[in-house]
């Protein structure tokens, strides 16, 4: 009898298998799903609880999805096996023979999933140790990927690595013989699989693109052994990773919407990953949209860059001394920030004087008063604690020579003079106006 190898369509969730083989009813399934969600138990061991299923019955469903899973049998096949071997009472093994089906090895036959062959094949874990973890995995209810790490069987990096392979595989982007001994390689040189596979032809390095689960990690929403049994849940029962995580009530479905927003503005170039899990972060602790973070952002860059644009003024009017100057300039060396950056965030400089000099950054740039004018005003501005219009109506015009301010102090200004003086200022401030 000829077996499929192909995928087909078909049940592939254990509890599907079981009702499609006849082995349990519908509703009961049904029942089971709604008792597995509320205790966070596998649905299997809720069957086995009421009553429905034996060790043994949720043994064989185990492996016989593993198999459809792993392409060995297709699905439609996977389901008589179950009929015969459940209802027929017989072993798995003599159920494939009765059915004209050659199982196996029992080398291939341990029912550890795609990761468990994977890992097992690519020689990173043993086989007594893989059996160990697994029995672990389902009476702790913990994905198998985090019991080995747990057990200190593997490393975070080697499952990481391995959750990848699996998806390469099932994507159809490498073959399952190119995975394992891409694995392989990878732990040799304690490097990525992709780049172990790329090094030998096998798969070209695709373009980075940001996966939800690395930035829920990165803005601390999660931790990374969730993200990566978030990872390895959804792996096994085909759903996304935010997904996984949302049911397992680890995120709230709003932190799943905020975070796909902020994965398409990554993806295509408007932000970088550390400003986008910096904006989820700051949205989830204040229970705000991220554009309300973003728009915040955005309004605090403008006035960085208008900060930066006087800084030249900031040191010439001496709006700081210079021991703080030094300390804010060693501090946004360390921080890889602007100048005007730590000035603002520390508040070093009156938002008044910055006005100020923004104000008569205005004048210099429209020609109306020289820079050197505008340096005497500011530091007015600072001395005194004056507006800008008041400190600059207090200081005269560069131009005016100082031996013609002595002689107009000693003499009072003729009613012409005077008039003369308040028609400058008044053009002055006229323009200023506009």
């Amino acid at each position: 009898m000829e077996i499929a190898r192909e995928r087909r369509a078909g049940p592939k969730r254990i509890g599907e298998l079981l009702v499609a083989a006849g082995v349990i009813r519908q509703e009961v399934l049904m029942e089971a799903l709604q008792v597995a969600k509320k205790s966070s138990t596998p649905v299997g061991r809720v069957l086995m609880t009421i009553g429905e299923l034996s060790e043994r019955d949720l043994l064989a469903a185990i492996e016989v999805q593993s198999m459809i899973r792993e392409n060995l049998i297709s699905a439609e096949f996977g389901v008589r096996v179950l009929n015969v071997c459940i209802k027929g009472r017989l072993s798995l093994d003599d159920s494939f023979r009765r059915l004209g089906y050659n199982p196996p090895e029992a080398r291939d036959m341990v029912p550890s999933g795609e990761l468990g062959n994977l890992l097992l094949d690519a020689g990173l874990v043993s086989r007594e140790i893989l059996e160990q973890c697994m029995r672990q995995s389902e009476e702790n209810n913990l994905p198998l990927g985090r019991c080995l790490v747990l057990a200190r069987a593997i490393t975070s990096h080697i499952l990481a690595n391995a959750l990848t392979a699996q998806v390469l595989v099932r994507d159809g982007k490498v073959t399952y013989e190119q995975a394992v001994a891409g694995l392989a390689q990878a732990k040799m040189k304690q490097q990525s699989i992709e780049k172990s596979l790329s090094e030998t032809g096998n798969f070209s390095m695709p373009e980075a693109k940001l996966k939800v689960g690395e930035l829920l990690s990165q803005a601390g929403l999660v931790s990374e052994s969730d993200k990566v049994s978030a990872i390895e849940k959804g792996l096994v029962e085909n759903q996304p990773v935010g997904q996984v995580l949302v049911q397992s009530g680890m995120i709230s479905p709003s932190a799943l919407d905020e975070s796909l927003k902020l994965q398409k503005l990554v993806n295509d170039g408007e932000l970088n990953t550390m400003q986008a899990a910096e904006i989820l972060r700051q949205a989830n602790s204040r229970g705000v949209p991220v554009e309300v973070v973003m728009t915040e952002k955005t309004h605090k860059a403008e006035e960085i860059g208008a900060v930066n644009k006087v800084m030249h003024l900031v040191r010439r009017a001496r709006f700081l001394d210079p021991e703080e100057l030094s300390r804010a300039e060693k501090t946004a060396s360390q921080l890889q920030i602007s100048l005007g950056e730590v000035i603002l965030s520390k508040d070093l400089v009156e938002k008044k004087l910055l006005d100020s000099a923004a104000q008569g950054m205005k004048l210099v740039e429209k020609g109306i008063i020289s820079e050197q004018h505008l340096i005497k005003v500011l530091e007015a501005c600072k001395r005194t604690g004056m507006g800008f219009s008041d400190a600059l109506e207090s200081v005269p015009p560069d131009f005016v020579l100082e031996e013609e301010r002595v002689s107009t102090r000693e003499q009072a200004p003729a009613p012409d003079e005077e008039q003369d003086k308040k028609g400058f200022l008044g053009g002055l401030f006229g323009k200023f106006k506009k």
